[in-house]
């Protein structure tokens, strides 16, 4: 953008249309920072959607809730990904990880408090404003800045399974969840198992099998 091709973009009526917080992270989320990126109306509207969740939980959250491993594993593994983007100027994928934890935790069914208490802090660098009203919502005293940023355990951050894409002779027929660093023989079993998958080898013993340990597994058939 620039004044001399008049495609200069004036904040103050996107400000009074969706508030600061809105527009600074919609901004934030675009791109990388040094990059930027393509800036459509129609895409603000993505950031105030996942701020009204959020101010949602904060006002449903409850201490005490259940929390599974697999919520457990995604809080922890936010954290350290939020901070280690943000130090790394990585603000729209710090962002997109806070938006992924917002579903997870919904899909999930919990709204812990102490979650949530940390999910506001790890938003406050994107959203100050919002982020200060929902910290005296939660009875926070002080700023949330003043709070410091949530500590995770290193052995949380990794789930026991990962999910795996499996091909047919180069194409992709589907994914399997199997054991974190399983070995060949493993996740071909499973794969093989798995009938909409097999389907594609027609009973064929493969030829040849491409195994990339936690991402990818190729059946080569005749």
């Amino acid at each position: 953008m620039s004044k001399s091709r008049g495609n200069v973009v004036i904040p103050d009526d996107y400000i009074a249309q969706w508030g600061a917080d809105t527009f600074r992270m919609y901004l934030m989320f675009l791109g990388p920072l040094e990059q930027g990126g393509d800036f459509r109306d129609a895409g603000i509207s993505g950031p105030r959607r996942f701020l009204d969740r959020v101010w949602g939980m904060v006002d449903s959250c409850e201490d005490g809730g259940e929390l599974t491993k697999d919520v457990v594993v995604r809080w922890h593994a936010t954290k350290k990904k939020c901070a280690e983007d943000i130090e790394g100027l990585r603000y729209n994928t710090a962002i997109a990880a806070l938006m992924e934890l917002v579903n997870h935790l919904k899909d999930a069914g919990c709204c812990d408090r102490q979650v949530v208490r940390e999910l506001v802090i790890m938003l406050a660098p994107f959203a100050p404003h919002f982020a200060e009203e929902c910290w005296e919502k939660l009875g926070g005293t002080g700023s949330v800045f003043d709070a410091g940023w949530p500590q995770w355990d290193e052995a949380l951050t990794r789930s026991d399974e990962v999910e795996v894409a499996v091909q047919v002779n180069g194409k992709t027929r589907g994914r399997i969840m199997i054991p974190r660093d399983a070995d060949q023989a493993t996740a071909l079993a499973v794969a093989l198992a798995d009938a909409s998958i097999a389907k594609f080898t027609d009973g064929k013993a493969p030829k040849k099998v491409i195994h990339v340990p936690n991402r990818l597994l190729n059946i080569v058939v005749g």
